[in-house]
């Protein structure tokens, strides 16, 4: 093997290689140079000498000869590689396969060969044949461009049962594989075409290879499939392949992420905008060989899933999975209702600009999670830890994971140390029922955080009467650990600052704090008090129920503690838990 390497590095030209993925070239010395593959750069750093057939990058240090070369550009293993490389050198490599695996390869061959030719097919019914008119005007509607149509090598599956397997009949092709390798169904004794009526999408996998279709219904009201696949066969399973990726590699690769979108049209339509590094799964669950193949290109995925409860299930188990495996996660959010093949075809610009401010998957959860779950409620408190902590198991750096233990412990008020416990009884990241609830459930008591909220409304909503807010409210009565700091917060700057200006206030606000201020500050308040006793009364009535509760918990606290020090025999802390509880108990009554 040794011999047939040298062999095919000797009959390739490396620079020649070289310029079939990248461009620009400029020579110096016996170097040429261009910007680099694989990092960010805006001077050229990256040198392929053909002299010696090796390349070097000077900023990242990446290195090697023509075979490293298309391995790394490729996205594949050496063997992979080397296969490639013999084929653009026409060496044969000689390697000794079972008569098994021969007839596989011969197979596979085979498949991948028909493939090719079906997608001309579709192509050419679509774009000149008369057959091909109603695809022509779901396209239109659709607003598929015949420039997408062309790079994405989409076609149409006309009504008829039977026009493909005509066409492949007179080809040569037996109905036994049409019907194994996806192209026809058969029932009642005869076999028929299997896509009908629909746009043809060809399933091209990482190194430009047709392994399969899906086709898109372009039938209003039917009771078919959306989308129809092919089947899995020797060349096509769609576990490891991404729509989209055989386009995006090289988009992925320069911008350091790829963008995960939900359907084949949301991949197209971003290819008329600047967003070209986009791929899709096929309606799957995604795999772990799926997230593999674009670690191959970046270590940066960004999810831009639907807003629905499937779409978030898929985003929280994408999540894990793509953190199992050491990718970083983000998540793009688009306004409501929207996927994102109707927001680029509506508003390309924002489609950009929701690219650029996608957010930590872990910030975005816990955003959504508190607005859709009452923190009071002790079930809402704990699934809201065993939807984020499985995430958080999977942050590769510490520091990070330090970083949101401290966050939930901030936002639920809850020991970081039960956490942290809780974090490293996690033994799986996929499944998420088997965090450990009990010691957390027993740390979880809290009044209703809606009432503190409502609280903090007031306030914020009536800022001319801060001094009666502070006057009537005490802070310390508030349990929810943001509401209270915001509160203590107010409570300074207002002792400090004769005028209130909230783009001031916020500027000295923790991130979790800023997006409760926002949040309540555009709530809908049923009643706007413009005086400042009938504001006095109901924020005294609130603030009451807020410090009846503070005292109760308070209590509900001590009863273990207190039972505890009995239990050992420690009677000099049980009689002052003791006098606590009493001294407790009598501002109760005094409510």
């Amino acid at each position: 093997m040794r011999t047939q390497i040298e062999e095919i590095k000797e009959k390739l030209n490396i620079l020649e290689i070289a310029q079939t993925y990248l461009s620009n070239f400029r020579r110096s010395g016996a170097n040429y140079f261009t910007l680099c593959p694989f990092h960010n750069e805006k001077t050229s750093s990256f040198a392929v000498n053909p002299d010696l057939g090796i390349y070097k990058c000077f900023g990242c240090g990446e290195s090697g000869d023509v075979i490293s070369f298309i391995e790394k550009m490729e996205g594949v293993d050496f063997p992979k590689a080397l296969e490639m490389a013999a084929n653009k050198a026409g060496v044969e490599l000689k390697t000794t396969f079972s008569k098994e695996d021969e007839l596989a390869q011969k197979e596979k061959k085979k498949v991948l060969s028909l493939n090719n030719l079906v997608a001309q097919y579709y192509h050419f019914i679509l774009t000149k044949h008369k057959n091909g008119k109603k695809g022509r005007i779901y396209a239109k509607k659709r607003k598929v461009t015949a420039v997408l149509i062309t790079k994405f090598n989409i076609g149409y599956a006309p009504s008829s049962y039977t026009s493909l397997i005509k066409f492949l009949r007179a080809k040569g092709y037996k109905d036994n594989e049409l019907v194994r390798w996806g192209f026809a169904a058969s029932g009642n004794g005869r076999i028929y075409d299997k896509f009908r009526s629909r746009l043809i999408f060809p399933l091209i996998d990482h190194l430009g290879d047709i392994v399969g279709f899906s086709g898109r219904s372009i039938l209003e009201n039917s009771r078919a499939p959306k989308y129809l696949h092919s089947p899995q066969t020797i060349a096509f399973d769609k576990s490891r392949l991404l729509f989209g990726l055989s386009e995006a590699k090289n988009s992925i690769r320069k911008s350091d992420a790829a963008i995960l979108c939900e359907g084949q049209l949301d991949v197209i339509s971003s290819h008329k905008t600047s967003i070209t590094n986009v791929v899709a799964s096929l309606g799957t669950a995604l795999s772990n060989k799926q997230l593999e193949l674009i670690k191959r290109y970046t270590s940066n995925i960004k999810f831009c899933l639907d807003s629905d409860y499937a779409g978030e299930v898929a985003l929280i188990r994408g999540a894990n999975l793509a953190h199992s495996i050491g990718l970083n996660v983000e998540t793009v959010t688009l306004p409501q209702g929207k996927d994102a093949d109707e927001l680029i075809n509506s508003d390309p610009g924002l489609w950009v600009n929701s690219i650029k401010k996608s957010e930590s998957i872990i910030d975005h959860l816990i955003l959504r999670l508190e607005k859709r779950l009452d923190l009071g409620n002790l079930d809402a408190k704990e699934n809201f830890y065993k939807i984020i902590l499985p995430i958080i198991s999977g942050l590769p750096r510490k520091m990070d994971k330090s970083h949101y233990i401290h966050k939930i412990s901030f936002i639920l008020n809850i020991d970081e140390n039960i956490l942290l416990e809780e974090l490293d009884n996690l033994t799986t990241r996929e499944n998420l029922s088997e965090i450990n609830s009990a010691k957390v459930r027993k740390v979880l008591e809290s009044p209703a955080v809606k009432k503190e909220e409502y609280l903090l409304t007031l306030v914020l909503q009536h800022t001319q009467f801060l001094d009666c807010s502070f006057k009537t409210c005490t802070p310390r009565h508030v349990l929810s650990p943001a509401a209270r700091s915001v509160l203590e917060k107010l409570k300074k700057y207002k002792n400090k600052k004769k005028r209130f200006v909230l783009k001031n206030f916020i500027a000295g606000l923790e991130n979790v704090e800023v997006v409760l201020v926002r949040k309540l500050l555009i709530t809908k308040l049923d009643t706007y008090f413009k005086l400042e006793n009938e504001f006095e009364i109901e924020l005294t009535k609130l603030c009451r129920h807020l410090k009846h509760n503070y005292l109760r918990t308070k209590i509900r606290l001590l009863k273990p503690q207190i039972q505890s020090a009995e239990e050992k025999g420690d009677k000099k802390l049980s009689r002052s838990l003791l006098e606590k509880l009493a001294t407790l108990a009598s501002e109760i009554s005094k409510e």
